[in-house]
């Protein structure tokens, strides 16, 4: 937590005063007491005395006004907030392994039913587009906030050909830098969600793909399914599942690798990040909350001093 003006902070050297004026008064209380030589009267005079419930007002009042205080000097804290825009591209192997059914009930078909469930979830204002790569690299959707058009998109999908990982990354960032300016120039989130069952095989190498990616500032999340340190073997192609790549692609661009090994844990992975895409950080100001909770602790102060004493604390 930081705060926009620091040096009223300094007012909160005024709780320890108010604290050493209330026990400098609860001593002189207690000398007046004292004084009183006749102790069997003065029980029946004041009868039970209050105990420890006399201090709970002034606490609350004193805890009260230290929350204000802080509330002052205009606190600002790092929240969750709801994003109404941003652009995000998913990538997905479109490779012929992609048809291997040891995902129910297939790779292709898990991946795309992750790929329209998050596609239903994001919230309206973001921009999803689609590439897929084989041996090449495809623009299927462009970044539209019509998520409707990107599931027919996902749907048109089929299996077949190599592996071009870097030309689908590479030109998913193409499309992201397009797209990262709204109407005022200033720059909007983006995210790139990249899916791959194996090894890429032609094209540009995912390294320099992701050099690009992480010089433009956009983060990528990398899924690999399939099977692990394993051959799949699909209409005479061979391909294995490479880890690593996905894994350096994420690193290199902030982002982070998962791996599923079957489609529900394929819908979990696609769920949470549906859910970052849904919100992003921000440093906000939280003065009203603690303006809240401040006037929340002196108003039972009061409240408990009129109920227990008949007065303010």
């Amino acid at each position: 937590m930081s705060f926009e003006w620091p040096y009223l902070l300094l007012s909160l050297a005024l709780v320890p005063v108010l604290i050493g004026l209330y026990l400098l008064a609860q001593r002189r209380r207690r000398k007046y007491v004292v004084s009183f030589t006749n102790v069997e009267l003065l029980s029946q005079v004041m009868g039970r005395g209050p105990g420890v419930r006399r201090h709970v007002p002034p606490l609350l009042f004193l805890l009260g006004l230290t929350v204000l205080l802080v509330g002052v000097a205009r606190p600002m804290a790092v929240i969750p907030v709801p994003r109404d825009e941003g652009t995000v591209m998913m990538v997905l192997d479109s490779s012929g392994s992609m048809a291997a059914p040891d995902m129910e009930p297939n790779r292709m078909e898990a991946a795309k039913s992750a790929g329209r469930n998050l596609a239903e979830s994001v919230p309206d204002g973001v921009r999803l587009g689609l590439v897929t790569f084989s041996g090449a690299a495809n623009l299927i959707a462009e970044p539209t906030d019509n998520h409707q058009t990107l599931v027919r998109a996902i749907d048109s999908v089929r299996a077949e050909g190599g592996t071009a990982i870097g030309d689908g990354l590479g030109l998913a960032i193409d499309n992201v830098l397009e797209e990262q300016s709204d109407e005022t120039g200033e720059q909007t989130p983006s995210l790139i969600i990249l899916l791959s069952d194996g090894q890429s095989s032609s094209g540009i190498p995912p390294a320099e793909a992701a050099a690009r990616a992480t010089a433009a500032g956009i983060r990528v999340h990398t899924v690999g399914i399939g099977q692990r340190d394993a051959e799949t073997i699909v209409g005479g192609q061979q391909t294995v599942l490479d880890e690593a790549t996905l894994q350096m692609i994420a690193t290199e661009t902030g982002g982070q690798y998962f791996y599923a090994a079957e489609a529900d844990e394929l819908e979990n992975i696609y769920a949470d990040l549906g859910a970052q895409v849904g919100w992003t950080e921000e440093r906000t100001e939280v003065t009203a909350l603690f303006s809240a909770f401040g006037s929340m602790f002196m108003v039972a102060a009061s409240l408990l001093g009129l109920r227990w004493f008949q007065r303010l604390p």
